[in-house]
């Protein structure tokens, strides 16, 4: 016995796109700011990475939302 599945074509509206992009990087800016919180009370070399995440966190924010017309100012600091 084996299963398949087959996929349906789904289509979102540019509403709901926009929401989840929205939801996305909002995300992925409250993740940057954890980190960056959290990288106070490490010691050197691992608050280095945490701020460095942040950062490509942060980053990639910043690029969903241009990709999808949310164009907001970008200050990137590692």
């Amino acid at each position: 016995m084996s299963l398949t599945t087959t996929a349906t074509p789904t289509t979102a509206s540019p509403s709901l796109i926009a929401g989840r992009t929205l939801l996305d990087v909002s995300l992925l800016r409250s993740k940057a700011a954890d980190l960056r919180v959290s990288a106070a009370d490490l010691g050197s070399p691992l608050s280095t990475t945490y701020r460095r995440r942040a950062a490509e966190l942060e980053l990639e924010a910043a690029a969903l939302a241009a990709r999808f017309g949310l164009f907001e100012e970008l200050t990137l600091a590692a």
